[in-house]
């Protein structure tokens, strides 16, 4: 039925207009209420401590800058149009998290954190401090740690199989001695906006794409009082299954605004006062279809649908809060996590990732693990080597890499040191513009440091803001920052506020710290 649902929910596209069907009344399962209780206080809709009672991001993953000023000017009535012109404060130079994997870039948006502080390089990562699933912490320290679809328990499911398979996660010897598995929220060194606000007696929830993304719960394993994540790997591989996935998450918001749980039925402790969501379509139109021109002015026949589909999804939403009388006390902030690239297409290459480690292990390095798309990292089994596992990759022209921070290169550029923290890669590969390493072709990918993959929109928005573009060069970091702060929380319980000091986003506030 959940598979039917997916295909019949954005059915009805034509191919100049989008037709939007009505969001999904339902969602897949049942839920079983808990109470929370131990450390936290009691839940409350109630907290009044800040200039908004509500606070949500929402990401439209892979989207552009660009894409958002073409749309605008090719729909000047759009609703994209009309946040920005009438109450939105339009980031006009915001940048996305380096590495913009989707994993960093999520962490940079809830956690306002960086890499070095977070912990969080990639979806696909190796530690030198972690022992292989299945080990008992047993053998030779250092592992893979993936934190993507195949920990699902089955991911041609909608929910993932119901939980993560605990044998497929690493493993880490205790300070007392005993081996265990290392799950995606303690994997995560700093803490997320969602445990600040639950800390403090909030309703919290978030939605995204796999079970892995569980680590928005933060260390403390439950920061979110709801977390909704409809198995994204389980859809079919068309614009209207990936339309109708997006629906789910749609669903979930309305049903969060009207105090629900995501499947609708009814939430005891009422909505949520800080959550956020994420999008697929966009991306995946890239991903699949790409750009019909090189500078990305011309989107592809799926791109456009999504696009138009977010754009309306966007203001039933606006809709939602304000028929629950929560429009004009929600700070509602819009972006994406990280971009994507190549842009032209006619001028790509594809070059397939494992040619980066037969590169340098063909000069006598052997590596760990390479983790790459249109940008990559990679971990030398001996460090030592870092350099020369560098001049092998600039040496080797047909590669496209542009350049390589090795060693303590890497930490002198303020990405941490690789020697003393077991995360850190032993090489940071930046790609030449067209290049795209992966496991199988695409016409694009994240995860790279270019502009294409850090150029991102971002809006704050609510119906009391004066309108402005702002100029300035902002980090999606500062997303968490903002969204403590828009609740009155303390700013010092975050921890990227407090270790980086990733400040609030300009304008937004009365009084900006």
């Amino acid at each position: 039925m959940v598979n039917s649902l997916l295909l019949a929910g954005a059915a009805a596209l034509a191919a100049a207009q989008v037709d939007i069907p009505e969001i999904p009344g339902i969602t897949y399962g049942g839920y079983s209420y808990v109470n929370p209780s131990g450390q936290w206080i009691p839940p409350t809709t109630a907290y009044s401590k800040g200039e908004y009672k509500q606070v949500v991001m929402l990401s439209f993953d892979g989207m552009h800058q660009f894409d958002l000023m073409d749309y605008v000017a090719k729909y000047p009535n759009s609703t994209w149009a009309t946040i920005i012109l009438k109450n939105g404060i339009m980031y006009e130079n915001a940048r996305a998290s380096e590495p913009s994997d989707s994993f960093p870039a999520t962490t940079a948006l809830f956690c306002g954190a960086s890499p070095r502080v977070s912990g969080i390089w990639w979806d696909d990562v190796w530690d030198r401090a972690l022992y292989p699933a299945g080990s008992n912490c047993t053998g030779p320290i250092g592992s893979e740690a993936a934190w993507d679809e195949s920990n699902d328990l089955n991911s041609s499911l909608i929910d993932g199989g119901g939980a993560l398979n605990v044998s497929h996660l690493p493993m880490q010897l205790t300070a007392w001695g005993t081996c265990q598995p290392v799950y995606p929220h303690n994997y995560l060194r700093v803490n997320t906006v969602f445990e600040v606000g639950r800390a403090n007696g909030l309703v919290t929830a978030y939605a995204d794409k796999h079970l892995t993304y569980e680590f928005m719960n933060g260390p403390s394993g439950v920061g979110l009082s709801e977390i909704y994540t409809p198995e994204v790997a389980s859809v079919a591989n068309t614009i209207q299954a990936q339309l109708a996935w997006d629906d789910l998450h749609w669903s979930a918001l309305r049903n969060w605004t009207k105090g629900n749980f995501a499947n609708g039925t009814k939430n005891p402790d009422g909505p949520p006062s800080m959550y956020g969501a994420n999008f697929q379509a966009i991306t995946w139109a890239q991903t699949n279809a790409g750009y019909l021109d090189a500078l990305g002015a011309q989107p592809n026949k799926s791109l456009e649908m999504a696009l138009q589909y977010a754009d309306a999804r966007l203001g039933t939403f606006l809709g939602d809060l304000k028929a629950a009388g929560q429009l004009d006390s929600t700070l509602l902030l819009v972006g994406s996590k990280q971009g994507q690239g190549p842009i032209n297409a006619a001028n790509e290459t594809f070059i397939s990732d494992v040619h980066l480690t037969a590169s340098v292990e063909a000069a006598g390095i052997k590596v760990a693990q390479t983790t790459a798309d249109d940008g990559g990292i990679m971990w030398l089994v001996d460090q030592s080597q870092a350099q020369a596992a560098k001049a092998n990759l600039l040496a080797n022209t047909t590669l496209g890499v542009a350049y390589v921070l090795a060693g303590d290169e890497i930490q002198h550029a303020g990405f941490g040191s690789p020697w003393l923290d077991s995360r850190v890669p032993d090489l940071i590969i930046g790609a030449k513009v067209g290049y795209l390493w992966a496991s199988s072709p695409r016409f694009e990918d994240h995860g790279g440091y270019l502009p294409q993959d850090l150029n991102v929109p971002l809006i704050a928005y609510n119906p009391y803001l004066e309108p402005a573009n702002n100029s300035i060069f902002v980090s999606n970091r500062q997303v968490a920052s903002t969204m403590v702060k828009a609740l009155g929380l303390p700013l010092a319980q975050l921890d990227g506020y407090r270790i980086e000091g990733t400040p609030v986003l300009p304008g937004v506030f009365k009084w900006d710290n």
